[in-house]
């Protein structure tokens, strides 16, 4: 039964499981409620699956791995092209159950749904695009290599851009012929369950792709762990993307990471200040912060560091905190009551490490029931302090003075994470100096972060492992073959000195 949503209601139901082309519940028949961050009214009871019900959707994958493979790459393509006209169809109603369930507000949501065919449709052109190659060797013989799929392949998605990170994240991997089991976050489900209708619609073969929902320590550490799993895709905090690695190790899966980050956004003497100040409400408001990328450490240039913070001040006194439903809203809840007070037990130790320059209450007029934190600015923040160096997940933001190149790049790289970076100023040989010199590994100058499908992301150090999007993607999800073939006839030899071993 689909998926209905009652918008005017903020509910949904006959939210089920997506296993082998079939919808169920858990085997178990438990549930758990997801809730509105808005208001912390339950929107729906969705599964929660175990480890039983992780191998039924393995199975059903592992079923299906071969004839997919062997599919041909065109099909694949047009499959995933099928797919991205009926989200383009249902986007309306994506959008809604996106900003519902995840805290966006409507128009964001809108926008992000709008992108996802982008990505479907990108991953589709490259179906029938990359393969192996050909290598020469010594003697008469014919060496190649072919790009074969990984099989099954299990995609551990988060809350924060739940829809947008699942289909980054499967349309390669089905583009490139593996099939996919996905453990959705448990806060942000429904988004998944949807699109699984949608794949359905499309014509994608039984047991291609998968949902189960429930619980990361029940659902999502046995997909982590399952012998027949070859490749696991997480994106999420650096704690459970260990946790992760070390579940696939044990079977020796291939595992691509994108994990926490504690971003900088670096403003030079000579940038231009409203821009600046712009760029980085948006890097450390985005989502109230709950972005991997988030530019939350400012590292203002000492020259220009009182006419930035008057700037910003003015700028955060604009900002629309509310319901995202509600027009005109540019910033929403945290995701839930446990991020709400992670959140605010990090402004309380901020308080006693730094001066709390802007915010750290909860904004007027918001729903008492919602999970609603201000924008939040400290200044005066020691490089060693607690919310200077761990990741917050939401809106708060640390301010630094610099003076010199050396000192600021040793600032940025006395870090575990090197997610992302952005740098703002006018000086382009001083700017790049320091992308060349800053251990992330991603750098926007003058702009804020614009995901796109063909360029790679991913971090450095304790901010993950391999590349999301663009080509790079590839090696995500396919494995190398190397077949070679002798053209001359093969003679029994005297003397085995010659013999290849």
């Amino acid at each position: 039964m689909s998926l209905t949503l009652d918008s005017s209601a903020r509910t949904a139901e006959h939210a089920q499981m997506f296993i082998g082309g079939s919808w169920a519940g858990a085997g178990a028949g438990q549930t758990f409620p997801t809730v509105d961050p808005n208001t912390g009214r339950t929107i729906a009871q969705v599964p929660r699956g175990d480890s039983a019900d992780v191998d039924k959707a393995v199975a059903a994958a592992k079923a299906a791995a071969i004839d997919w493979q062997f599919t041909d790459a065109i099909v694949r393509a047009g499959l995933l092209r099928e797919l991205a006209a009926k989200v383009t169809e249902n986007a309306d109603e994506l959008a809604r159950l996106e900003a519902l369930d995840s805290g966006h507000y409507l128009a964001k949501a809108q926008e992000l749904v709008g992108a996802i065919p982008l990505w479907l449709d990108y991953f589709a052109s490259l179906a029938d695009k990359v393969g192996g190659r050909t290598i020469e060797v010594p003697g008469n013989k014919l060496s190649f290599t072919l790009l074969e799929p990984l099989g099954v392949t299990a995609h551990i998605i988060p809350w924060n851009y739940p829809l947008l990170i699942l289909v980054r994240s499967c349309a390669p991997a089905l583009a490139l012929g593996n099939t996919c089991v996905v453990k959705p976050a448990e806060d942000t489900s429904l988004s998944a369950l949807k699109f699984a209708e949608l794949v359905k619609e499309a014509g994608f073969p039984d047991g291609v792709f998968n949902v189960v929902t429930g619980y990361g320590a029940e659902a999502g550490a046995a997909l982590a762990a399952h012998p027949d799993v070859a490749g696991i895709t997480f994106t999420g905090s650096t704690e459970t993307g260990k946790q992760i690695a070390k579940l696939a190790a044990d079977h020796v899966a291939q595992v691509t990471l994108e994990l926490g980050g504690k971003s900088p956004t670096v403003v030079f003497p000579d940038a231009d200040l409203d821009e600046a100040v712009e760029v980085a409400v948006q890097g450390f408001l985005s989502h109230a912060g709950q972005v991997c990328v988030a530019g939350t450490k400012l590292f203002v240039h000492a020259d220009v560091q009182d006419a930035f913070l008057q700037k910003l001040t003015a700028r955060l006194d604009q900002t629309r905190v509310g319901d995202g439903f509600a027009d005109g809203t540019q910033m929403g809840p945290l995701i839930s009551k446990k991020q709400y007070d992670k959140v605010n037990s990090y402004i309380e130790i901020g308080k006693g490490e730094a001066t709390l320059y802007y915010g750290g209450d909860r904004p007027a007029g918001t729903d008492e029931g919602g999970f609603f934190v201000g924008p939040t600015v400290f200044t005066d923040v020691a490089h060693t302090a607690r919310i200077a160096t761990e990741e917050i997940f939401g809106p708060v933001a640390s301010v630094h003075a610099w003076s010199t190149e050396d000192e600021l790049v040793d600032a940025v790289n006395d870090s575990i994470y090197g997610l992302f970076a952005v740098l703002l100023g006018k000086d382009i040989t001083a700017l790049l100096s320091t992308a060349r010199r800053i251990q992330v590994g991603g750098v926007m100058i003058n702009d804020w972060f614009g995901e796109l499908p063909m360029t790679p992301h991913g971090g450095h150090k304790q901010s993950g492992t391999g590349r999301d999007e663009g080509l790079e993607s590839v090696h995500n999800y396919t494995q190398v073959k190397h077949i070679a073939i002798n053209l001359d006839p093969l003679r029994a030899a005297t003397d085995w000195a010659g013999a290849p071993l």
